[in-house]
């Protein structure tokens, strides 16, 4: 199983080592996806693989340490309204989550595949796409 959170941390528990213990105390494979932490604290973004029980318990344990958890299911939002189908979010995505469909031309968007990078934000030039993390 996979899932996706938004960690917050504070200058309290800016010094734990959150992936070694996701890692050796709850047997998950975390990866960081997107980090903003400095001095006072900061954000990281990172999947979590492993089983339910386990992912659910080190959620329980980050909340214990002070952590703040935000699970993300759809952080990226495309507005259609605004939308033109013009491809720019397809070819600046790494994690290739904007794709074509070469039958309609209509962008399609894989949500878990999405890494909160923000570079689709930028790339669309009616400013279509949004995060919400």
């Amino acid at each position: 199983m996979d899932r996706k959170y938004k960690l917050v941390f504070n200058d309290h528990n800016l010094q734990e080592s959150i992936t070694y213990a996701l890692v050796t105390k709850f047997d998950l494979e975390p990866s960081v996806l997107r980090a903003e932490i400095d001095d006072n604290g900061g954000m990281m973004i990172v999947r979590l693989r492993g089983s339910e029980e386990s992912i659910d318990n080190s959620v329980g344990y980050l909340n214990e340490i002070g952590v703040e958890t935000v699970l993300l299911n759809k952080h990226i939002y495309r507005d259609m309204d605004k939308c033109i189908d013009c491809g720019s979010c397809v070819s600046i995505c790494p994690a290739r989550a904007f794709s074509i469909d070469k039958e309609t031309w209509d962008i399609d968007l894989n949500f878990e595949r999405c890494i909160a990078c923000g570079s689709c934000l930028t790339a669309c030039p009616t400013h279509a796409v949004t995060l919400t993390i």
